[in-house]
């Protein structure tokens, strides 16, 4: 049955305290919209109901912005520091199409600009955020699991100030954010790519573009000599919410990279996992895809 949006009352805030404004108010408080690629499309097919209100943060400047940051500092994003820094923040209104271009995220967080690579078509990436992906909590979210294996946080800001969640956290069951009625997404803060590691993001579809994933992989990786130094691995499709697998990478890690580890890891990341069947997919399929995806990224560490 579809829904028209007409009826909305939407609100254009200028500034970010603007924004905060309004969603501190109950009386003007609304649906807050970033891209909207995925909202709009809910509304108009009336999987959700439009809401009464909205409040479009498109005009919003301090949300945009790719930079080097260094939170052990507390540094201001944008800020020029020398030497590396250790962290990337990412405003919330960042496109799929600025990440997948952008140099500091291609050098130092690849699987990030991979899977924003695939996110839709030409159009979705040119719109479609960040923040939108992630607050959008869909279980399929195509660029949570390369969040998750770069320790990312979530800074969310109130009219009384910021606060600061890990996005392993942030994610309450199917569909529920930690993000309180009066907040709002406003950047995310990622580890880097450590020098010597290596990462990769990996998705399954029913095609190669423009589909909703059956299942995605993420990892990071670190070996030296054959050794597994350090393993991070986040999956999305396989659970209500993308997860970081923690028990895998507990068990790898000081682990000699061999082809029976190879094997032994296929079969563990596919005991780990319990995916639900949906229209797309199978549950003991999305099982199976995992421990490959899984295995055929430990294949390229274990050829060098």
């Amino acid at each position: 049955m579809s829904t028209s949006c007409e009826s909305i009352e939407m609100a254009f805030p200028s500034t970010l305290s603007e924004a905060l404004a309004l969603q501190a108010d109950e009386r003007t408080r609304g649906r807050l919209i970033s891209g909207g690629t995925d909202l709009m499309a809910q509304w108009e097919s009336g999987v959700l109901a439009p809401p009464p209100r909205a409040i479009s943060l498109q005009s919003l400047s301090e949300l945009r912005g790719i930079h080097e940051f260094d939170a052990s500092l507390q540094m201001e994003p944008g800020r020029p520091r020398p030497g590396s820094l250790p962290s990337i923040s990412i405003g919330a209104l960042t496109t799929h199409a600025e990440l997948r271009s952008s140099p500091l995220i291609q050098q130092h967080l690849p699987a990030l600009a991979a899977a924003a690579a695939t996110v839709g078509g030409a159009q979705i990436q040119a719109r479609g955020t960040l923040a939108g992906n992630v607050a959008n909590a869909s279980p399929a979210g195509d660029l949570i699991p390369s969040l998750l294996i770069a320790n990312a946080s979530v800074i969310v800001a109130s009219m009384t100030g910021e606060r600061q969640i890990p996005l392993a956290n942030f994610y309450l069951g199917y569909r529920k954010i930690d993000l309180h009625p009066d907040e709002i997404i406003v950047r995310f803060v990622l580890k880097k790519c450590p020098e010597g590691s290596r990462e990769s993001f990996r998705k399954l579809g029913p095609r190669a573009a423009q589909a909703i994933s059956k299942i995605m992989c993420a990892y990071r990786a670190r070996v030296q000599d054959g050794l597994v130094q350090c393993f991070h691995l986040a999956l999305g499709s396989v659970a209500p919410t993308p997860i970081r697998l923690y028990d895998f990478e507990t068990w790898i890690e000081g682990q000699t990279l061999s082809t029976a580890l190879l094997d032994e890891a296929e079969r563990k990341v596919a005991s780990l996992v319990s995916p639900v069947a949906d229209i797309r997919s199978t549950a003991e399929y999305r099982q199976w895809v995992a421990g490959r995806l899984v295995r055929g990224f430990l294949e390229e560490l274990l050829g060098g």
